[in-house]
């Protein structure tokens, strides 16, 4: 886990606006939790402006960057060292100059034209007055969230009620398993969560849930075999879909199956699941049909397919998974995955209403058929009345 104080008080202060009151005191950080910062996010962002078209995709908050650092303690600040004033300082100025001697290696060596933006994200890691503020804002949040130890969660685990937890990314962009280099550093699958559960011995009921939408999207760089202008403009996105320098446009495409079936398979098998989650089903509810992918069509130069996918004839059916082994062997493959997969162009069918079921009871029955989970859980929109568990369930 990463947190930002200063994401955190924007989001509070969003809450408040909405008439939650102390949103600060419902929240509990575990003690060894990562901290990114300012810098973090300057040269994160810098990274990706100064990649030009070759876009790798990211949010610019330091995420990854305070990961990588994670095992130098030196350059590493935990929530449990919000309350020391001088250790914190003393950090923020240690990753303020490495951060600050990256940019500037990456400057120079840089042929052509330097974007105007990254002179922005530059200013950020030459201003020493941004560590005294951050130093003030871990003191203070320090005194407004409880900090805690490993008891707390074995608690928390022995209260009566239930525990949601969502991850923060979607499941392709695992670090080892995705399209590299459009990953980021975290597990996205939720799969460390269940391995933290049981590590703490609980013996409560547990489930686990994939949330997908009635179609795709994708934030950035990277393959998106289904991706389709086209298609986007019958839809309204209302929350998602500001672009940026850093983290590049906000795509659309059609229900893809082969993708769907590979997020599963990474997660650890559709076998870990108890269901699935529906959300966008509106989005169905004025139409007479809706185009699914449900396989590849390869149209790069000729290539080993069979390394990576499942064929049928021609078609791509399926991605295989390669063995983590964590190494650049992995790697590479996870690399030419991405490129062979850039050259690839959707199989479409079209899934249309019957005299006895609608669009919706269709795809549904389509989805769960074709990813062998059920469909548990439906959302029609952003409110709360508008989500409900099916009845099945």
């Amino acid at each position: 886990m990463v947190i930002s104080p200063g994401e955190l008080f924007n989001e509070a202060l969003e809450l408040e606006s909405k008439e939650v009151p102390n949103p600060l005191d419902l929240i509990a950080i575990d003690r060894d939790c990562l901290t990114t910062t300012p810098f973090h996010s300057g040269i994160s962002r810098l990274r990706e402006i100064m990649r030009g078209t070759n876009k790798k995709g990211t949010v610019g908050k330091g995420v990854g960057e305070a990961l990588k650092d994670s095992q130098n303690p030196d350059i590493t600040i935990r929530a449990g060292e919000f309350q020391d004033g001088r250790t914190v300082t003393r950090k923020l100025e240690n990753i303020r100059k490495l951060k600050l001697t990256q940019a500037q290696l990456l400057l120079a060596s840089h042929q052509g034209t330097i974007p105007k933006e990254a002179y922005q994200e530059l200013e950020i890691l030459q201003d020493e007055s941004l560590i005294p503020l951050t130093v003030d804002a871990c003191l203070y949040l320090a005194d407004l969230v409880a900090i805690v130890n490993e008891v707390y969660l074995d608690d928390l685990l022995a209260k009566g009620g239930t525990i949601v937890n969502e991850v923060s990314h979607g499941t392709l962009h695992h670090p080892w398993y995705g399209f590299v280099p459009h990953v980021t550093q975290i597990d996205p699958t939720s799969q460390d969560v269940m391995e933290t559960v049981r590590k703490h011995n609980y013996t409560g009921r547990s489930l686990r849930f994939g949330v997908i939408r009635s179609f795709l999207t994708r934030h950035g760089a990277g393959p998106f075999v289904s991706f389709s202008p086209e298609f986007a403009k019958t839809l309204t996105e209302t929350h998602n879909n500001a672009g940026n320098d850093w983290l590049g446009d906000f795509m659309t495409g059609h229900f893809d199956i082969i993708a769907l079936q590979y997020s599963l398979a990474i997660s650890g098998g559709r076998e870990t699941f108890n269901g699935l989650v529906m959300s966008y089903l509106d989005a169905l509810s004025k139409r007479k049909e809706w185009q699914v992918c449900e396989a590849y069509e390869y149209q790069g130069k000729p290539a080993n397919l069979k390394q990576y996918f499942q064929l049928d004839g021609d078609k791509i059916v399926g991605i295989k998974v390669h063995p983590n082994t964590r190494d650049q062997a992995h790697y590479q493959h996870q690399l030419q995955l991405t490129e062979l997969l850039k050259n690839c162009h959707p199989v479409l069918k079209t899934l249309t209403a019957t005299p006895t079921q609608n669009l919706e009871q269709v795809f549904l029955e389509y989805v769960e058929d074709k990813l062998d989970l059920p469909v548990v859980g439906a959302a029609y929109g952003p409110k709360v009345t508008d989500r409900h568990f099916r009845r099945s369930f």
